[in-house]
C-alpha cells in the first residue's frame, strides 16, 4: 500500500533574468532541473539524489527521491572481527504535475517519519543542483491541506468573529480573490515569503470565508477562525493546518499504465479540493 501526501511546489525565477535568453516558464525550469538528476550532500554522510525520471504525459513526470548513506557493519571473516563499509539507499516515489506545480510524495519511514521532511529535502536538492545554476531560481514547497474538517466547523458555527488567511507569492496560473492580489504583489515587491490578512466582526459572512479557506488550502496556505460553535458555548480556534491532503492506494507503481492511473486520481483529488465538489 502506498500513502501519498500532496504538496505545492513554487518556482520563483530571479527578478532580472538572462539578457541573452528568453525567459522560461516556472514549469519549464522545474522540468529541466529535475531532468538534470540533481544530487547533493545535505548532511554529513548522506547524499540525496533524484533518479528514475520518466514522463507520464506532456504535463507530468514521475521520479524517485532518495539518499545514499555510508554505513559500517561488524562481520567475522577469516577468523577476524572486522568492520565492513556498505551503502544504504532508501528511496520513495514522487508524482509531479509540472503546470499545476502539485506533487505527491509517498511516505517512507526510512527517509523520514514525516513526509513533509522528505519534501523539504527535495526543495533543498533542487536549490543546490547544478541544473539550477543557470536559472538561479528559488524553490519553495508547502503542504496542501484538506479543508473538509475546517469547512464543517465554519458552516456549523453559530458565530464567526475572526478569520485569517495567509498568502504567498502567486503561481502564474493561480486565480485568487481580488483583495488577495495586491497583497501578493506587495509580497513580491518587498521580497517577502509569506503574509497574513485578518478580519474581525460581530458575525462574519460564512460563504465568502469558505471560498477563501478553500483557495488557501489549494495553494498550500493556511486559514483559521475564531468561532462560537453553539449559542452559549465558548469561542474556539480552528484552522486548516494539520489536516494534510493524502491519497492512499493498493495499486503498485511498477509500470507506465499505473503511473498514469495514479496521476489521473491525484489530479481529480486536487481539483475537488479547489472546487469543493
Amino acid at each position: 500500500m502506498l500513502e501519498f501526501q500532496l504538496f505545492r511546489i513554487q518556482v520563483h525565477p530571479p527578478v532580472q533574468g538572462n539578457l541573452f535568453e528568453p525567459p522560461k516558464k516556472p514549469s519549464e525550469i522545474l522540468k529541466e532541473v529535475i531532468y538534470s538528476l540533481p544530487s547533493a550532500k545535505l548532511r554529513r554522510g548522506m547524499t540525496w539524489h533524484v533518479g528514475n525520471v520518466t514522463e507520464i504525459d506532456e504535463k507530468a513526470i514521475y521520479f524517485r527521491l532518495g539518499r545514499i548513506t555510508q554505513l559500517t557493519r561488524e562481520v567475522y571473516h577469516d577468523r577476524q572481527f572486522e568492520e565492513q563499509a556498505f551503502e544504504e539507499a532508501p528511496y520513495t516515489h514522487v508524482l509531479l504535475d509540472l503546470e499545476l506545480e502539485v506533487c505527491a510524495v509517498a511516505k517512507k519511514i526510512k527517509l523520514a517519519v514525516k513526509t513533509a521532511r522528505i519534501a523539504r529535502q527535495l526543495v533543498r536538492l533542487l536549490d543546490k543542483s547544478e541544473g539550477n545554476v543557470k536559472f538561479q531560481a528559488d524553490f519553495d514547497i508547502k503542504e496542501i491541506y484538506d479543508p473538509k474538517d475546517f469547512l464543517t466547523h465554519l458552516r456549523q458555527a453559530r458565530v464567526i468573529s475572526k478569520f485569517w488567511v495567509t498568502f504567498s507569492k502567486p503561481n502564474a496560473f493561480d486565480v485568487n480573490k481580488d483583495f488577495i492580489k495586491p497583497m501578493q504583489k506587495l509580497l513580491s515587491e518587498s521580497d517577502g515569503d509569506q503574509g497574513k490578512t485578518e478580519v474581525e466582526g460581530d458575525s462574519l459572512n460564512k460563504d465568502s470565508l469558505e471560498e477563501l479557506a478553500r483557495s488557501a488550502a489549494s495553494v498550500g496556505n493556511d486559514a483559521g477562525a475564531l468561532l462560537q460553535p453553539k449559542e452559549k458555548g465558548r469561542r474556539v480556534r480552528k484552522s486548516l493546518k494539520g489536516n494534510s491532503a493524502t491519497y492512499t492506494t493498493d495499486e503498485d507503481i511498477a509500470d507506465d499504465k499505473q503511473k498514469k492511473s495514479m496521476m489521473k486520481d491525484l489530479r481529480e483529488m486536487y481539483q475537488r479540493l479547489r472546487s469543493g465538489e
